[in-house]
């Protein structure tokens, strides 16, 4: 039987929750597909944002009402700078009051601990990418740091509420070219270590993808995180 790339869409409702609470009641003024847009625009301009000031982003959380919009942000601060945070709520709510107007609620939190998390692995391969490390040296360098993490526990948001969790696995996945070759076709190295139970409804999974644009062309990057469930 074929295997969903993304399979956090069984899990929602059984032990994992939706990023995004979006109610309309039926109302012309607010059509799903403008509130849906507005959400992708403001995600696009938060890691933007983040990323100009040496900002990690993590979990968000969108809750679009009648009569308030709620945006909840994790970060972490890849250097220290006082106040920052604070700079960057102003910012982020004088943009996001050009869609919604004083409608508009933003909650930042800082997390202290991002063990195991797609958004620093994907921060870490950006920062070695920034250091002329080629690619390909780049894929098993997260391959050995997330060797490290296996067994690591860390809350996760679901149903039930905070839950523990512990990585039972991962699997990482690299296609597109990128090594100096004569081979103009593209190439994919797959890496997976541990229990991946993606059958298995009842475990937590976390996946993210990204692209990579080299002097070599654009290369496609896929995680998948496998967490035990502690209850």
């Amino acid at each position: 039987m074929a295997q969903k790339i993304n399979p956090i869409s069984l899990r929602l409702g059984l032990t994992q929750v939706w990023d995004s609470t979006l109610q309309n009641y039926g109302k012309l003024h607010n059509n799903y597909a403008v509130i849906f847009h507005n959400q992708l625009q403001i995600y696009k301009l938060l890691t933007q944002l983040f990323k100009l000031n040496n900002f990690a982003l993590g979990t968000k959380q969108f809750n679009h009402s009648e009569n308030i919009v709620k945006l909840t942000i994790f970060y972490s601060n890849l250097i220290y700078y006082p106040n920052l945070d604070k700079i960057i709520s102003v910012k982020l709510l004088k943009l996001v009051s050009a869609w919604y107007g004083n409608r508009a609620l933003i909650r930042i939190y800082l997390s202290l601990k991002w063990f195991s998390t797609t958004s620093l692995i994907f921060n870490y391969m950006w920062f070695l990418l920034k250091q002329n490390t080629p690619l390909n040296k780049t894929f098993w360098s997260l391959c050995r740091s997330l060797k490290m993490q296996i067994n690591s526990k860390k809350i996760l948001h679901s149903t039930c509420g905070p839950i523990v969790g512990e990585l039972q696995g991962f699997r990482i996945c690299l296609s597109g070219r990128f090594d100096n070759s004569r081979n103009q076709m593209a190439k994919t190295i797959n890496y997976k270590l541990g229990s991946l139970p993606l059958i298995n409804l009842q475990s937590y999974v976390e996946f993210t993808n990204s692209e990579i644009h080299t002097k070599l062309g654009t290369c496609g990057v896929q995680l998948w995180l496998f967490y035990k469930i502690n209850y």
